[in-house]
């Protein structure tokens, strides 16, 4: 089981607030709205636990944002981010369960989520879908946030998940490492000084 990262070739001392990002979900697997609410609640705790505020919206394909000031415009720079959750990647074993697009520098705004690969390992292991995929969301919104080689060898961040990591993700601590919330909170507040 594992991830997929696809790369193309100073803080103020006083914080008014936790930094934020918006992500556009884009449901293109048809994921039942109960699961996916559900799964972005996991997924906002997780972030949450790493000092990170986050919004979720809702975009659909079929009825694109004709105006300027939609919530579901493209996504621009690391605080507004795309995730798409498809059903599958044909050139994919079922088990990468994601891929972050980012450039050769390391940047990037969008994310895919193969929901086929997280259904499996939820049948597989019998572990909570929506569990399952507020992680996998989360490790690739990660990806993003703290660019390339943001895989460690522990918590939410690890490349590959074995049988420590599902009964941690039972247990809701499978989590961001203390150095990756640092990384990901300096970014979102060095892009929100530049505002």
């Amino acid at each position: 089981m594992g991830f997929l990262t696809i790369a193309f070739p100073g803080l103020a001392s006083e914080r008014p607030s936790k930094p934020q990002v918006t992500i556009n979900v884009y449901n293109d697997a048809g994921v039942s709205e109960q699961v996916l609410a559900q799964a972005e609640q996991e997924a906002t705790r997780i972030f949450r636990q790493a000092g990170v505020d986050n919004v979720w919206v809702e975009c659909h394909v079929s009825k694109p944002a004709l105006n300027p000031d939609s919530e579901c415009q493209p996504p621009g720079g690391a605080a507004h981010l795309a995730l798409r959750i498809v059903h599958w990647s044909s050139n994919l074993r079922d088990t990468i369960f994601g891929t972050a697009f980012l450039s050769a520098g390391g940047e990037g705004t969008q994310s895919d989520v193969f929901y086929d690969s997280v259904e499996k390992l939820h049948k597989d292991w019998h572990a909570s879908l929506s569990r399952v995929l507020g992680h996998v969301m989360a490790h690739e919104i990660g990806h993003l946030l703290l660019g390339t080689n943001a895989h460690s060898p522990m918590g939410i961040m690890r490349p590959n998940w074995q049988s420590q990591e599902l009964r941690s993700i039972g247990l809701g601590t499978l989590l961001f490492t203390s150095e990756q919330a640092r990384s990901m909170q300096a970014k979102l507040f060095s892009l929100r000084a530049r505002k």
